[in-house]
């Protein structure tokens, strides 16, 4: 760390009396590398043009009320290093602070690719569904009877037992053909999910 210039209490008193003097330049260029200096040794992760322009801002405002009186107070270097110290630690409160907002917002993101992705995947699924169940009516090969009883019971929802007495066969015969049917339909559904995953 550079080391500390001699206090010029005249300086400090001509700064303290007008925020807007000139000397600020001079007094910026005295303190500025052992304010860049404490920065990178102390709070790397930070920029030290922010922090030090927040010193200057706060050393505007604190400096009319600051009296140079090094045996009671202490030297002006501790008083200069304590407000970059401090404005230093408003800087990683506010680092924190914004990392964390990233973060949140990265992991709503990834939260809300996953649902896109979840809903993609079940559209397809329903797309595979209705191919599958068209492609199962379609096929000779498949009973009439397992075919409507299918048809009564999964897509036009009648009860079970009705539909055991309209096609004059038993409730327990209905759930065995649906149950088959079904098998078959997951089947058919898995085959062309695959397919469509290649």
């Amino acid at each position: 760390m550079a080391s500390m210039p001699k206090t010029s209490v005249t300086l400090l008193k001509t700064i303290a009396l007008d925020a807007q003097s000139a000397r600020w330049a001079e007094f910026y260029s005295r303190y500025e590398e052992p304010m860049r200096g404490f920065l990178a040794s102390r709070f790397p992760s930070l920029e030290p043009d922010d922090v030090i322009q927040e010193t200057m801002v706060a050393l505007a405002r604190r400096l009319p009320q600051y009296r140079y009186v090094p045996d009671e107070k202490g030297h002006f270097r501790n008083y200069l290093m304590g407000v970059l110290k401090h404005k230093a630690m408003d800087g990683l409160k506010a680092l924190r602070r914004t990392s964390e907002a990233g973060a949140a917002v990265a992991e709503a993101r990834r939260d809300r690719d996953a649902q896109a992705q979840r809903a993609e995947e079940d559209e397809w699924r329903m797309a595979a569904l209705e191919v599958a169940i068209s492609q199962l009516m379609a096929d000779g090969t498949v009973n009439a009877m397992h075919r409507t009883v299918f048809r009564k019971v999964v897509l036009e929802h009648m009860p079970p037992a009705d539909v055991a007495s309209e096609l004059g066969i038993s409730r327990g015969n209905v759930d065995v053909i649906k149950s088959r049917i079904m098998e078959r339909l997951c089947e058919m559904v898995e085959r062309l999910t695959d397919e469509a995953g290649k």
